[in-house]
């Protein structure tokens, strides 16, 4: 079910970080609502009424004048839709990513980010010159997860096809490992999905890749449990600071860690990574490198996303 509605709010809000967390410097852009997949991590069932309904804001012109005026006064900005729904997920029932993508071209030192888990990029395959600016995302899980708890998505397959197809017209692609799940057999199956993704991807057209570990606050509890068979209580989870349960932090950077020098190992040892919803303590652990400060995370990934999206020549 799609409705309209008059955004009364903010367009752009700063991405929401957990206290204690090291910030990235990312921004929402909030254009919809509700998302049609069933992931039953999706914090959207806890946050909306209907999660299935789709909201769409048609004051169009109040965005457009709310954007000019905050990327006048912000540089390096990095935003993208994706917090309150998938960006592509009503794509063929409800096209807008021509129209933001040609929005975003006039703003050539800002990045846009697509986020999603959908393969509906026929909209994006057909301009026919992609803006340097412009990033499209997937998040990705291994296989067991991905029809386990991912219900109503794409495949894993189907994703790695749209992921190809967009690196090959030209986009710079981003990859989101969140949330990161400990289940049987993890190691295996994470270690196979980075095989499949090292056949895919161009480590220089990746703009950057996010690792964050599985949380969810209290009130999801409920919504998870009522799953039967849901592999998303297989690792020792505890309450943090912020109320979210997490894993336990050896845990955590067991996690990381591995999936880390999977990445480098098996790919290329300059991807752009980052850490989501991590503490300064993490950050210095997993990826001592780069400074766990917002300014300093948040120029790193806008020249490396910059730099993906660049035309040969």
């Amino acid at each position: 079910m799609l409705k309209e509605a008059v955004q009364k709010g903010a367009f752009v809000k700063h991405c929401p970080c957990s206290p204690g967390s090291v910030p990235c410097g990312y921004f929402n852009l909030n254009l919809q609502s509700g998302c049609p997949f069933d992931c039953s991590y999706c914090i959207l069932q806890a946050y909306l009424d209907d999660k299935d309904q789709g909201v769409f804001y048609t004051n169009w012109a109040d965005l457009e004048a709310e954007l000019r005026g905050f990327l006048a006064a912000n540089r390096d900005v990095r935003i993208g839709t994706g917090e309150l729904s998938d960006s592509l997920a009503f794509e063929n029932v409800r096209p807008s990513a021509r129209r933001l993508l040609e929005l975003f071209r006039d703003f050539p030192g800002t990045v846009f980010e697509f986020k999603t888990k959908a393969v509906t990029v026929q909209s994006l395959l057909d301009v026919e010159d992609p803006p340097e600016n412009i990033v499209v995302s997937w998040s990705l899980n291994p296989a067991p997860i991905i029809r386990g708890e991912e219900r109503l998505t794409p495949s894993l397959d189907q994703r790695l096809q749209a992921l190809a197809a967009i690196q090959a017209k030209g986009y710079a692609v981003g990859i989101h490992f969140d949330p990161l799940v400990l289940f049987s057999g993890w190691q295996e199956h994470y270690r196979e999905l980075i095989r499949s993704l090292s056949r895919v991807v161009r480590p220089g057209r990746v703009a950057w890749w996010s690792l964050g570990a599985l949380r969810f606050p209290r009130e999801l509890k409920k919504h998870i449990f009522r799953r039967r068979g849901s592999q998303l209580f297989w690792g020792e989870l505890i309450e943090g600071q912020d109320k979210k349960y997490r894993y336990f932090m050896p845990q955590r950077l067991e996690l990381f860690a591995f999936i880390k020098d999977e990445i480098r190992a098996g790919i290329s040892r300059h991807l752009p990574l980052y850490l989501c919803m991590e503490g300064t303590d993490t950050w210095k652990e997993i990826l001592p490198g780069l400074p766990a400060d917002e300014g300093a995370i948040n120029g790193y990934l806008h020249a490396a996303a910059l730099a993906a999206g660049k035309k040969p020549g």
